[in-house]
């Protein structure tokens, strides 16, 4: 292009984003067009507000002159925000500082950055006369974006939410481009077609997109070009012509590395494996793969097969990155497809190798504070403070853990550092998860360019709690975070089910239910922290979405009306119709109902969380196709995604819960995995807590190679054997070298791990074929710690000790709080803590310093179930005695207030003291028993809430308790810090209560609801006279127990006679009284009782038995109801008396197999009986010897099951030999058929091996072998053909069919 520039003639260029004029008499004279920020100012989010641009170093405004919907839209495709939905004028975001930059714009709305629209010269246009009234505004909507109705997440029509609504794309210019970038954005791959004509059917509601024009490279479709977003229905569009995508997911790995960091670069694409070729192949591309593999930074790009050549396709015959994309589906490439054939090889493979990036902060107050490094190529190094801002500081504390972000200093604030400068800058959005994922140059030490470490960055975290309050339980209520040591609440605006659902993630409270708004669950107190927060709904806790800087949104004018809400519904995971509890069909309980798990996606990442989540160790299998049977009733999951390395499936990524059947999913994909429940031991050390680490998978033990193996992991081998702190991590087979397999390649622990199933490791399986040695095995040492105070005026108060190694050493003050506190006194048995002194209150220690600092959350029962870092001595670090932590505590009274007696009432506590209630969040039978056992007032009888009682005065010290039942005092339950909880919005309208029974039987092992009758008097326990006692007398204790109604009242040595007291006490009951207190009494004049003549009694007992989830009546899980609460029997001696006893009482004819270990998946509520020796013919299974009711150290992991002989009769008539025939199985004391309906091969295989008739020839229909009679006990029956008994396929209800007798199924075994 020709102007007349100062009367010259001249040629205006345009060139890579720079305009340039050059003259013939002059040299030419280029301003870079690129280096123009956009931001939007004072709008409620950062795709609203005031438009400024950054030019000269000074951001300014735009003028509202020519300003319209096509240039807001420029400015929301350039912020990546979506969609224009308005163009304020007129300041109407408030008056912007600093220069107009821009006397107008004039778009044609289709530009991907407003630099490249019409406008003057750039300059202040303020001396002009422009103010900043007219300061221009845009309000974008982000927009989302999806695929539906297809196979796969990653297949469908193209569908766009704006405005809040979903809508459609025309197909108008629809073609491979513009699907290539909608395969980018939503990180599946490269394009494979681009249907038009809703080839996935016609969508609903609006067609957003006339028409979108992409060149295929941009990262999303908001870069494209296309006219402003409406609704074009009303321009006769209709949906017919809907545009789709089906893209090609892609998976990158290394290969053939020494670990998962290096290696040949490999994609996935079609299914298949194939390689990159390494034409203009860089550290760029390399930095990429690494970043996308979360491995750091690239320290090589290695080209020619450096890491051997690959095998299959060579998917990319190039590819060009900048170095700062997220993936390399966001690099520029030409189409995938195989370029072997034109003449590329393998020779040319590419490959990287990755240095894995750590990060620290040093030198501040706490691990939260301080300088950035980085470590890099083995050596820590700095981060250079140009454009650092809340935003980078932000990430790093994201991916330290710490919480928000508060100050991100610049200037060596926290002193300059020593060594390499490898950040020159960072750029980054706030968002990111780690450091990485951020835009930086090429990693290298930038001291030789000039920076110095005085300018060296940093950053301060608040690291952030998060809780629900004032719901009925712990997983639903308001929700609140804890930022600078305060709670406070979250605003509602933008509240939805995405940011509920990471809430729940967080807490691990399964699924969102509900994402209430408007304070349902009341106002809170104290700061409003979040303005807003913005999730996707997949990420894991809420620091990972996206939120403004956390503060006090008060002074704003946000107010406690609008704090956002969360119902969540905690998923319990099973494994169902395996050979045992540790394989099966995946099912998950979801809002009060069981259902199933599609296999779309399901792999063996997805298998080892649930394997994990259910202390099963590794998956050896993830079958699909409902190989483990079909379930029944809802789909919740349409499929989940897991790496592999989580915690619990509510961690991994998936689409919101429902029932996916109306969506055409049936129960013929559902999920399974098999697992392998891992134990570990230490073997060949001197003592049980030292040795070589081995592990038993699949039945076999072996080894852990030492690859990574450090003292991180030692602690977790320590803390999962209950052997204390690592002392030493050995290496190199120390212990010896083991024989059998090498399991585990290698295993990454941070130290505060429960179990090394939590820890990060690849699949399990024997490495010793891929060239590892028994040479390299590991090992561990490990010092059990053993808690005092000291130097206090009592055992219960003092200086916090800790022996180890076997010296006695003390614990740093540093982050020591009340929740540390806590835990020693409730280790020590000391009750609550009322002081957490730092500062050597106590006097300083002597010897070793041995914790550098404690993180408990209080409710631990141990120190060593807390966090902490290496356990040695920290004084050659600086530390000294005058921080030595100290604890000061109150062993509680407990008391029963305003009851009828002193064995009922509303619960009190007296702590530092005072007499203070308890709340009654989550109080049951469980709290209220061990109430009544610490009392001495016998067992619980009811736990109300609500004030019954009436409501206490004073503190409400207690937010919660939560107990297992069997403790002997509360405080050896679990609670948060005692404190007084009124504060917080609590109030005595809830305060616990208890009622004990007084009165208790004392027994003969033969049943609970049978015995000597024996009563608390003036706090000692005495047996009753016989002497004028009555059946009406029996009839109370009975009902009083919850032991029905009295049967007799026999006297003689059967019954358990001791060396207590005779009460001389004659009731004259009438039967119709609740208690036996409640009864008119009298005195005896003297003692006219033997202990031949002393009170008992024989109850009905009002308990019930079940068996549940076993498919039928008489198979599944043994329950008891007592106390309207159903519950289980610890599989703990558990064998086939114990059984035959059940079966008996049931029913269900003689035992067939008597089952442990949860077999029909784990029950809930209480564990009424363990050790159970039943002789085989009593007529009760409570009425067998046991450690007593409510009495056991179990978990539901070890539920008694049984298989009665009622359960399984199967047999088959009318053959002509003994392994053929109609199919006949005995259920409800009769003899019945199966129906035909689903009936195959599958089903028969299942019969035949059930009888012992060998494999199964064929499945026989249409009452073949003539017609039955009597009922038909099964109808649709499905099978997967391992299941060890027809009784474990799936099928409908017994006794429902709509068939009739010549339908009857038979089988032909290949047996005689």
């Amino acid at each position: 292009m020709f102007c007349v520039y100062l009367r010259r003639i001249c040629i205006v260029l345009l060139l890579d984003k720079m305009f340039c004029i050059f003259c013939k008499t002059s040299p030419m004279s280029c301003v870079s067009l690129a280096v123009l920020e956009v931001r939007l100012k004072d709008g409620a989010h950062s795709c609203e507000g005031r438009v400024e641009v950054k030019y000269q170093g000074e951001w300014g405004t735009v003028d509202d002159l020519n300003w319209s919907m096509e240039e807001a839209a420029v400015g929301c495709r350039q912020l990546g925000c979506g969609g224009a939905t308005d163009a304020p004028k007129g300041a109407h975001f408030g008056l912007g500082i600093g220069p107009i930059w821009f006397r107008y714009i004039y778009c044609k709305s289709q530009e991907s950055a407003i630099t490249e629209c019409s406008y003057p010269s750039v300059k202040d246009h303020r001396p002009e006369g422009n103010s900043h009234d007219k300061d221009a505004g845009a309000v974008c909507s982000a927009l989302e974006l999806r695929l539906i109705n297809g196979d796969h997440s990653c297949e469908g029509r193209v569908e766009v939410k704006h405005q809040g609504k979903w809508g459609t794309v025309n197909d108008l210019n629809w073609s491979m481009e513009e699907a290539h970038v909608v395969c980018r954005q939503l990180r599946c791959g490269a394009a494979v077609d681009a249907p038009k004509g809703s080839k996935f059917g016609p969508g609903i509601g609006p067609v957003w997109f006339r028409y979108i024009y992409c060149k295929g490279q941009e990262s999303v479709i908001t870069e494209c070009s296309y006219p402003s977003l409406k609704d074009h229905r009303t321009e006769g569009y209709s949906h017919n012509k809907d545009a789709g995508a089906i893209c090609s997911a892609r998976e990158v790995r290394l290969k053939d590395g020494a670990h998962s960091c290096e290696g040949r670069v490999e994609v996935k694409h079609q299914g298949k494996w194939g390689t990159v070729n390494d034409q203009n192949w860089s550290l760029e591309a390399a930095a990429v793969v690494c970043r996308e593999l979360k491995c750091g930074a690239a320290i090589n790009a290695s080209r020619g097969a450096h890491f051997g050549p690959g095998i299959g396709p060579i998917w990319f015959q190039y590819i060009y990155c900048n170095g700062t994309e997220s993936s390399l589906m966001e690099c520029s490439y030409p189409p995938l497809k195989n370029y072997l054939s034109e003449g590329l090889s393998h020779d040319g493979d590419a490959g990287a190798v990755c240095s894995a990036l750590e990060v620290r902060l040093k030198d501040g107050g706490h691990r939260c504070e301080g300088r950035v490094e980085v470590k890099h190529q083995g050596e820590w190094g700095t981060v250079n403070d140009h454009s650092w801002s809340l935003e980078e500081a932000q990430v790093v504390c994201r991916q330290l853990g710490c919480g928000a972000a508060i100050d991100a200093p610049g200037g060596a604030y926290f002193g300059p550092g020593i060594g390499p400068i490898w950040f020159h800058s960072t750029n980054c959005k706030g968002t990111e998860s780690v450091l990485t994922v951020c835009g930086y140059p090429s990693l290298k030490d930038h001291r030789p360019e000039g920076l110095s470490h005085d300018q060296d960055a940093g950053a301060v975290c608040s690291d952030l709690e998060l809780r629900l309050m004032d719901g009925d339980h712990p997983c639903e209520g308001r929700v609140e975070v804890k930022h600078q040591g305060a709670w406070g609440t979250v605003n509602d605006y933008n509240w939805n089910m995405e940011e509920a659902h990471v809430v729940c993630r967080q807490l691990r409270c399964g699924a969102a239910v509900h994402a209430p708004k408007g304070s349902k669950f009341g106002p809170g107190i104290g700061p409003i922290w979040f303005h807003y927060i913005y999730c996707k709904g997949q990420e894991s806790a809420i620091n990972e979405c996206s939120y403004p800087v956390v503060m006090d949104h008060h002074p704003e004018g946000h107010s406690h009306n609008k704090d956002a809400g969360a119902v969540c519904s905690a998923l319990e995971v099973r494994l169902k119709d395996g050979a045992h509890h540790c394989e099966g069909r995946v099912e998950v309980k979801h809002q009060g109902e069981w259902g199933t798990v599609n296999d779309q996606n399901w792999s063996l990442e997805e298998a080892q969380v649930v394997c994990r989540q259910l202390k099963c160790g590794a998956a050896t299998d993830a079958p699909r196709g409902a190989y483990l049977g079909s379930g029944t009733g809802p789909i919740w999951f349409q499929y989940i995604y897991c790496n592999g390395t989580e915690s619990l499936p509510t961690q991994c990524s998936y689409p919101p819960l429902k029932d996916h059947r109306p969506e055409g999913l049936s129960h013929d994909g559902d999920a399974g995995a098999v697992c392998s429940a891992l134990e570990v031991r230490l073997k060949d050390g001197a003592h049980s807590c030292e040795g070589r680490v081995e592990v038993k998978h699949q039945g076999k033990w072996g080894t852990v190679n030492d690859l990574n193996w450090s003292l991180g992991e030692a602690t977790v081998v320590c803390r999962q054997l209950g052997c204390g702190a690592a002392t030493s991590a050995s290496r190199g087979a120390h212990f010896g070298p083991g024989n059998g397999p090498i399991w585990f390649k290698y295993t990454y622990c941070k130290g505060i791990e429960s179990v090394l199933t939590d820890c990060t490791y690849p699949v399990l399986k024997d490495y010793r074929p891929e060239g590892l040695s028994h040479d390299q095995d590991a090992g561990a040492v490990c010092s059990a710690l053993e808690v005092r105070l000291k130097d206090g005026a009592h055992s219960c108060e003092g200086r916090v000790e800790v022996k180890h190694q076997g010296e006695w050493g003390t614990v740093n003050d540093y982050n020591w709080s009340m929740e540390e506190a806590a835990v020693v006194c409730r280790q020590l048995g000391c009750g609550g803590a009322v002081d957490a002194p730092k500062g050597t209150k106590f006097g300083p220690g002597i010897g070793p310093i041995w914790f550098h600092y404690i993180y408990c959350k209080g409710p631990e029962s141990a120190i060593t179930k807390c966090s902490y870092p290496t356990v040695k001595d920290h004084r050659p670090e600086g530390h000294s005695h005058d921080k030595d932590a100290g604890a000061v505590c109150s062993a509680l009274e407990l008391r029963l207030k305003d009851g009828a007696h002193r064995c009922e009432g509303r619960v009190e506590v007296k702590h530092q003291g005072e007499w203070g209630t308890v709340n009654d969040l989550n109080w049951s039978l469980e709290e209220a028993s061990v109430v009544c056992r610490q009392l001495g007032c016998g067992t619980a009888v009811d736990a109300p809430k609500g004030t019954k009682f009436g409501p206490g005065i004073g503190p409400i010290w207690f937010h919660y308790i939560y107990c297992k039942g069997p403790e002997s005092a509360i405080t050896e339950c679990s609670y948060p810090t005692v404190k007084d909880h009124r504060p917080e919005g609590h109030s005595h309208d809830k305060d616990a209560g208890a009622v004990c029974s007084e009165v208790q039987l004392i027994t003969n092992g033969t049943s609970q609801c049978e015995g000597q009758v024996k009563m608390n008097i003036s706090g000692r326990w005495r047996v009753l006279c016989a002497s004028h006692w009555s059946l009406a007398n029996a009839n109370v204790v009975c009902r009083q127990l919850g032991c029905g109604v009295a049967i007799s009242t026999p006297r003689g040595p059967h019954l358990v006679e001791g060396n207590d007291q005779i009460s001389t006490a004659r009731f004259h009951c009438s039967g119709a009284e609740a208690f036996l207190w409640s009864c008119p009494v009298t005195v005896l004049g003297g003692p006219d009782c033997s202990h031949g003549n002393t009170a008992s009694v024989i109850c009905s007992d009002s308990r019930q038995l079940r068996l549940v989830d076993g498919g039928g009546p008489c198979a599944g899980r043994v329950e008891i109801l007592d106390h309207g609460s159903w519950g289980t029997i610890c599989d703990d001696g558990w064998d086939l008396d114990d059984a035959r006893v059940v079966c008996r009482q049931l029913g269900c004819g003689d035992a067939l197999n008597a089952t442990g270990s949860a077999h029909f998946g784990a029950g809930s509520g209480p564990i009424w009986l363990d050790d159970l020796n039943c002789a085989g013919n009593e007529s009760h299974v409570w009425r067998c010897p046991s450690q007593g009711w409510g009495k056991h150290d179990c978990r539901h992991k070890q539920d008694a099951g049984v298989i009665c002989s009622d359960r399984e009769k199967l047999r088959l008539r009318g053959g002509d030999r003994e392994c053929s025939g109609r199919v006949e199985v005995w259920h409800s004391g009769s003899w019945g058929t199966v129906c035909d309906d689903s009936w195959s091969l599958a089903e028969a295989e299942v019969v035949c091996q059930q009888l012992g008739c060998g494999p199964a020839l064929e499945a026989v229909w249409a009452a073949a072998f003539g017609p039955g009679n009597g009922s038909i006990w099964l109808d649709e029956v499905r099978c997967g053909g391992r299941e060890s008994s027809l009784w474990d396929c799936a099928a409908e209800p017994w006794g429902q069919s709509d068939c009739k007798h010549e339908e009857d199924a038979g089988v032909r075994c290949s047996g005689e």
